[in-house]
């Protein structure tokens, strides 16, 4: 299996708790081009902790990603973390952190594929698939800024 380790950081004009409002429920993310969510799992706690989505994602390079996220750690309104298994398997955490009236967005994805096609290609793909995942998230930005109707101040592309 191949690794990766994405960090994606954007400068939002809006409140936390706006973004919150949007995000704490993700499988209302229908603003998420090319993405599916679908709750599969509700945790014991009620808290959203332990709540688990099955997300589908269809990627510019015409080849989907399935997986199941599972809610890890959730703090309102800054901190969503979770485990993911399937095509990919690692971890994401999804900080929100309010500067002024703006709201710094990272995401830090470190996750593994396991579709055996993309091991086996990697070597000479990576480049490639770097780029699809940056595409996948400025759908993600795109999408949750139209929805919002607000401005996206500063971009910064995932490195990986």
């Amino acid at each position: 299996m191949n690794g990766y380790r994405f960090v994606s950081d954007w400068m939002l004009e809006t409140s936390a708790e706006e973004l919150w409002k949007l995000i704490e429920e993700p499988e209302r993310a229908d603003w998420w081009r090319g993405c599916s969510i679908c709750k599969v799992k509700a945790g014991s706690s009620g808290d959203g902790i332990g709540d688990e989505y099955r997300t589908v994602i269809r990627t510019r390079m015409l080849y989907k990603l399935s997986f199941t996220a599972k809610i890890v750690e959730k703090r309102k309104p800054c901190l969503i973390e979770l485990r993911a298994d399937g095509h990919l398997e690692g971890s994401g955490r999804l900080e929100f952190e309010q500067i002024g009236a703006c709201t710094r967005v990272r995401y830090t994805w470190e996750v593994r594929t396991k579709k055996r096609w993309m091991n086996l290609w990697a070597p000479f793909f990576r480049p490639a698939f770097v780029w699809n995942h940056n595409r996948v998230m400025a759908d993600c930005i795109d999408g949750l800024t139209t929805r919002l109707g607000i401005r996206l101040i500063s971009p910064e592309p995932a490195e990986a």
